[in-house]
């Protein structure tokens, strides 16, 4: 079976992060694989660096479809990549598929629709992703939750994270500073009302992102919140978090949330999206509905204030993201690559 890759994304996220996975663990599964992607671009990179897989670069999904070698199934990944494969569909009939990673309604425009109507299957990161994508084509959606990413801490390179943090406990979060979607003022405001019975404790904030002036001006020079910026060793900062907070106002997954279960942190998420997917309505993480600063920081409180639960949470957390991990992402496309291709003949 040969599966060509799409993904036109200029930087390098979640979804790029989930690609390469993908990539890996198809190839440990015997899949000959080609991607399609911009050429300057931190994907193409990586993707020569960690993978074996053909390359093709393309700076425009209208781009690169002359002599292109056949393939038995493309995969999109991101959303100018649908119509490249759209574009592919129309030019030699190969059946696609389009990954939804983002809970963005897509395009109102005749040609997005009718590449979605096209598509051979469309498939939704999370259970929600998927409902908010069949209200809007109308068709069914698969299920594939994003993969979980080996990961793994140096103890000492933990030990000097929780040197340069300085105090206990610490309290974290790992994304892009977009408060809009992230909702870190969420999580500064609830680490006022949690510091008052929590004196030594530390907020960390991994991540850069356009709104990290405004979120510092929130801090008001609290020097025990620290913006750490981006982080080469994230599972280091990960692992030596006492509990990982993800307040999101709008998430179709949270593959951050599974990096701190694989890594034995207990989590605190919002209720939007796919996250409830994840904890599991308290059996793998504790939930909090809405925005107030109060109820995020008791919730948070009660995690530090109970060994047990921690405990619970803790174990539940790194089984589920151990049945999730790449090899077990990648079997569930597999599979569901063998039946689109049988269902055609």
């Amino acid at each position: 079976m040969h599966i060509t890759h799409v993904n036109f994304a200029k930087g390098f996220r979640g979804g790029e992060r989930q690609t390469l996975n993908l990539m890996q663990g198809l190839a440990a599964l015997g899949c000959r694989q080609r991607l399609v992607c911009r050429p300057s671009g931190e994907l193409m990179r990586r993707a020569r660096d960690e993978t074996d897989v053909d390359l093709l670069p393309s700076a425009h999904p209208l781009l690169t479809h002359i002599g292109v070698p056949g393939t038995d199934l493309i995969h999109v990944h991101e959303a100018r990549g649908a119509y490249w494969a759209w574009l592919e569909h129309r030019l030699r009939g190969t059946p696609y598929l389009i990954t939804r990673r983002v809970l963005d309604p897509i395009s109102s425009s005749r040609l997005t629709r009718k590449v979605y109507a096209d598509a051979t299957s469309l498939v939704g990161v999370s259970a929600d992703a998927a409902r908010r994508l069949s209200l809007q084509t109308g068709r069914d959606v698969e299920v594939v939750l994003s993969s979980c990413a080996p990961i793994a801490a140096a103890p000492e390179a933990v030990r000097a994270v929780r040197r340069q943090v300085g105090g206990a406990p610490v309290i974290g979060h790992v994304g892009v500073l977009h408060d809009a979607v992230k909702g870190q003022s969420i999580l500064i405001a609830a680490f006022r009302e949690l510091a008052s019975a929590w004196p030594q404790a530390r907020l960390v904030l991994v991540g850069g992102g356009p709104d990290r002036e405004r979120l510092q001006a929130l801090a008001a020079g609290d020097e025990r919140i620290l913006f750490v910026g981006q982080q080469k060793d994230v599972a280091a900062w990960l692992a030596a978090m006492d509990v990982f907070v993800f307040p999101s106002r709008m998430e179709a997954l949270g593959t951050s949330v599974l990096d701190a279960m694989m890594l034995g942190v207990p989590v605190v998420a919002s209720t939007v999206g796919g996250l409830p997917e994840l904890t599991g309505d308290g059996e793998r993480g504790l939930s909090v509905a809405g925005e107030d600063p109060r109820e995020w920081a008791a919730t948070i409180g009660r995690l530090l204030s109970d060994a047990a639960l921690r405990s619970r949470l803790v174990e539940a957390g790194r089984a589920f993201a151990a049945q999730n991990d790449v090899d077990a992402h990648a079997k569930r496309y597999l599979s569901l690559y063998r039946k689109l291709l049988a269902a055609r003949g």
